[in-house]
């Protein structure tokens, strides 16, 4: 799970407290996972609880199906309080004194996700025909409004056809995490047509590359700053490493197999809260004070 350390040593802050220009920004994400109640209904459950269970991204589905409630306050406390490390493949947070690593390691042990390596092979496939029925030019991946209209009329669509089109939406709302307006990446999105392509790719890597890549590169241009990638990956790191906000903030269920990654078993709340007033009570709480 996502590391912490009792150490006092570790690099500067980002932001000295009650500091960070983040507190005067609301949060926003793409991966909002109530996107696939109408793909559910466009597809039939049969489809749908296929890739649910058989699809190397389909836990996906399965967070979706929890009772599992997104808490942007939480993922808003840990990226506000950043420390500054030269590692782009890690944030590290300081969390009642104590430091947090969030890294691909964390992330693929939480999601159980392909974190493999991206790897340029020159692989290509035809999709003309398939983005024509999509309604998309050929060299551009899908949005998300085109995503949309072909989930609005695939009803009637193969199989086949339904499942590739739900991967899309995978990959738009999952796995990129992108706002409404951008498209998969053609390369990426292409790869729903080979599904043996699309089943070994590693998707981790992609998700958690653009979730780093858009927390440490935050726009604060406007009164709202974006996260990109699956972010309810970070949201389960914060509930796995530090144990008061899992135990205060979420629900963990039990398991007969003890080895079922954790995005699937949690659930938590919109509970507003201070880092720093959870913190003092907890430490209140604890006969050394610490």
């Amino acid at each position: 799970m996502a590391s912490s350390s009792d150490s006092n040593e570790y690099p500067p802050r980002m932001f000295q407290p009650g500091k960070s220009p983040l507190q005067e920004h609301s949060f926003n994400y793409g991966a909002h996972l109530t996107e696939f109640a109408k793909l559910k209904d466009a597809i039939g459950d049969e489809v749908y609880n296929d890739l649910m269970n058989t699809c190397a991204i389909g836990a996906i589905f399965k967070l979706a199906a929890k009772y599992y409630v997104w808490s942007a306050n939480m993922v808003h406390q840990f990226i506000s309080n950043q420390l500054c490390v030269d590692r782009k493949n890690e944030v590290w947070s300081l969390i009642g004194g104590r430091p947090v690593r969030f890294s691909l390691h964390e992330f693929g042990e939480i999601t159980g996700f392909n974190c493999d390596p991206i790897v340029e092979d020159g692989w290509d496939i035809d999709h003309t025909e398939f983005w024509a029925e999509l309604g998309v030019k050929t060299f551009d991946g899908p949005n998300w409004e085109e995503l949309n209209d072909v989930i609005s009329r695939c009803h009637t669509w193969s199989e086949e056809k339904k499942k590739m089109v739900a991967k899309l939406q995978l990959l738009h709302v999952g796995i990129f995490g992108l706002n409404r307006n951008s498209r998969i990446p053609l390369n990426c999105a292409k790869l729903v047509l080979d599904e043996d392509a699309f089943e070994s790719y590693p998707w981790g890597r992609w998700a958690f590359k653009k979730l780093v890549e858009s927390i440490k590169a935050v726009c604060l241009d406007g009164a709202t700053y974006f996260i990109h990638g699956f972010v309810h990956a970070y949201l389960i790191a914060a509930y796995e490493s530090v144990p008061m906000f899992g135990e205060r903030f979420g629900v963990r269920e039990n398991h007969p197999n003890p080895n079922l990654i954790p995005l699937p078993r949690w659930r938590s709340s919109r509970k507003r809260f201070r880092l720093e007033t959870v913190v003092q009570r907890e430490k209140e709480n604890t006969p050394d004070n610490k």
